[in-house]
């Protein structure tokens, strides 16, 4: 029964859950950013006239051009370093994909974890 031995599939499978906890790093700025957006995005210099602000504030008015930067930037590179990590370099090895899949959730467990710390 060739192929690799059982001592060392949890090293890989460790290593490739340490790479998706790095790569979710980014992730976590993408989701936090587009979370921001989601709520204050559609503040704009429009609703200054606003008696009210429409539960807008200035300093809200003020970064939604640069959230949404950071948004695209963070969710590009995300994107990037998934494709990278998960597709091409296994394709390219000619290795499976599956412990990198199996891996992926991991992701999100930065962003999970500043969730439940409060953030």
């Amino acid at each position: 029964m060739g192929g690799v031995p059982r001592a060392r599939r949890p090293v890989k499978y460790a290593a490739h859950t340490l790479a998706h906890l790095l790569i979710g790093l980014p992730v976590a700025v993408a989701l936090l950013c587009a979370r921001w957006y989601a709520a204050h995005g559609h503040c704009g210099t429009e609703d200054l006239r606003l008696a009210g602000l429409d539960n807008c504030t200035y300093d809200q008015i003020e970064d939604s051009g640069f959230v949404l930067f950071g948004l695209i930037l963070f969710g590009v590179l995300s994107a990037l370093l998934l494709l990278l990590h998960d597709y091409l370099r296994p394709r390219l090895a000619e290795r499976p994909l599956t412990p990198r899949l199996l891996t992926l959730p991991a992701v999100l467990l930065p962003y999970a974890l500043y969730v439940a710390s409060g953030g």
